[in-house]
């Protein structure tokens, strides 16, 4: 390895998910000796207002107007690379990223959102700087897909199988599952755990997750619906949203089997602890749950990618949707049983893949130490029926 190596790793701030695949992938590149690692939120830092209005925009309409998500999604999700309007999403921040370029000098640059500046300034500047890609959810986008990225790094053999239908060489694709936090994959005792969070060791606990930003939609009444038809006692994390977090606080004041969380950094002690979760299906989200073999309800997934990862999931037997109310207390009553559970549990097993950060950083090293990337560079076959479209109907 090249004495004191640089790499840059370009996230975004609209989910938290990439900031933690940054942090995991950069952690992981620490204990292996590379501390030279630069994270940098390109949108924030390029265009600041712009950003805080954009993401602003993007969890209002998750949350507001899921139906307008997903329609832009799906739309999206049609445009080919070489596109004016592709064009123009990757060249977003193109001078701030030139000026770290130049400033830092990265051996790697790696990309976990898809605003793919580096392949821009690749094709305009002639940079020969090794780009990988680390891909956060199960499912395909055409953002993600551009001909100068040298590696991708998905989470599945079934989505690499539909990047290979785009047209990507399968040499340009590895399988190493999502990058999570190192706490998920060392062993607990959930004995300790109990006592640590002051839980009864005898009930047994749904954990309700309303995602970093608590946008989950109708909390309060899936909270109400476990209480009636289930024994189970109730976690809620609101993340940063301390408005749900209050009005659920007032409504449940009194009942001894809820207890009302903020934003944690111990999520997955929590999870450790339930039976079962509710929640958004976000790829990080989901890949702790795999990763803890922790059954999962996905209530009215948003469309768009995480009605795509929603639907992955599900048709590998490893997440159950509900789209109603009543479909929703189905599948409460089913993860009340122990065989429902452990059929489930097998999948998740049988899926998941532990290590993906470390996986990624010892590949990122692999690939900086050669004369030349042996990858050919070949342009995409991407089309409106390579890429499969999720959520918007």
């Amino acid at each position: 390895m090249k004495k004191d190596p640089c790499i840059l790793i370009l996230y975004s701030s609209f989910g938290e998910g990439h900031i933690q695949a940054s942090l995991a992938i950069q952690k992981q590149l620490a204990s292996i000796g590379v501390l030279k690692v630069h994270l940098v939120d390109l949108l924030a830092e390029a265009h600041p207002v712009w950003n805080a209005f954009s993401r602003f925009c993007y969890i209002s309409s998750m949350s507001r107007f899921p139906s307008l998500y997903g329609y832009l999604y799906s739309r999206t999700n049609r445009i080919t690379p070489d596109e004016t309007y592709s064009k123009l999403i990757h060249r977003i921040g193109k001078g701030k990223l030139k000026e770290t370029i130049e400033r830092i000098k990265p051996d790697a640059v790696v990309h976990t959102f898809p605003f793919l500046g580096m392949e821009i300034l690749k094709d305009e500047e002639g940079y020969t700087i090794p780009t990988f890609t680390v891909m956060t959810d199960f499912v395909l986008h055409a953002r993600w897909l551009h001909e100068h990225t040298d590696r991708y790094f998905v989470a599945t053999e079934a989505l690499k199988q539909e990047m290979l239908a785009a047209g990507i060489g399968g040499s340009r694709i590895t399988v190493t599952g999502i990058p999570i936090r190192e706490a998920f994959e060392k062993p607990q005792s959930k004995e300790k755990l109990f006592r640590k969070h002051g839980l009864n060791p005898h009930s047994k606990f749904a954990l309700i997750a309303a995602g970093a930003f608590g946008v989950l939609a109708d909390v309060e009444w899936m909270t109400n619906e476990a209480l009636r038809i289930t024994e189970y006692e109730i976690i809620i994390v609101c993340g940063r949203n301390q408005k749900l977090r209050d009005h659920l606080s007032a409504i449940f004041r009194e009942e001894p089997r809820v207890r009302i969380l903020g934003y944690v950094d111990y999520v997955e002690e929590l999870m450790a602890v339930s039976s079962c979760m509710l929640t958004k299906a976000g790829g990080l989200t989901l890949s702790e749950a795999l990763s803890l073999s922790l059954p999962v309800i996905v209530y009215r997934p948003i469309p768009g990618q995480e009605q795509g990862n929603a639907e992955m999931l599900s048709a590998l037997g490893t997440v159950r949707i509900a789209n109603s109310p009543e479909e929703l207390t189905k599948e409460l009553l089913r993860m009340q049983e122990e065989p429902n559970r452990y059929r489930i549990r097998e999948a998740m097993q049988a899926l998941y893949r532990p290590g993906a950060a470390r996986s990624i950083a010892d590949e990122v090293i692999r690939m900086m130490e050669q004369s030349e990337l042996p990858i050919p560079v070949l342009p995409l076959r991407v089309s409106r029926k390579a890429v499969r479209v999720h959520g918007y109907r």
